[in-house]
């Protein structure tokens, strides 16, 4: 376990490291896949507001993931307004090879969610996600995404 701690560590360094120009807000990390009614809550302030920002979200799946793709149900909200999507991101080619970048047996994607926006200094945001997955010709969701692994917020300044 304490390997597996050390591991983890290293990976979130490297990705911190790799994203220059950014700022990963956090990583929720999920202890045995992502529930349905599971929602990952990011709360985030604006530094620099004289550039316009980019919003990214991290994932993190073991190359057991059974899936090629993923639906996400997100709200954005500031300044009592809130902005719902419902985003679909796919995550492997149809030869099922992964499109993200892969280490040892997980592959990491970097999301793109909204491009240059405006954020005002000052006020508190707050950015929620769910998983949105159901089985094909299915109306019930699936109740827990096995092999996600973690969530995260990326904030960059756009070029």
């Amino acid at each position: 376990m304490r390997n597996l701690n050390l591991l983890y560590f290293v990976l979130i360094f490297f990705l911190i490291e790799s994203c220059s120009n950014s700022n990963l807000i956090k990583v929720h990390e999920f202890s045995s896949g992502w529930k349905n009614s599971e929602v990952v809550s990011f709360d985030f302030e604006i530094v620099d507001t004289l550039k316009k920002h980019d919003l990214k979200i991290f994932l993190r799946h073991s190359k057991n993931y059974e899936f090629s793709n993923i639906f996400l149900v997100t709200e954005l909200s500031y300044n009592n307004e809130v902005v719902t999507d419902t985003l679909e991101f796919v995550l492997s080619e149809k030869s099922g090879k992964w499109l993200g970048d892969k280490k040892l047996s997980v592959v990491e994607h970097f999301l793109p969610f909204k491009k240059n926006l405006e954020l005002k200094k000052e006020i508190p945001y707050n950015l929620k996600i769910r998983n949105s997955m159901r089985l094909n010709n299915e109306i019930s969701p699936i109740q827990n995404l096995e092999n996600i692994l973690d969530l995260g917020l990326i904030i960059e300044t756009s070029n």
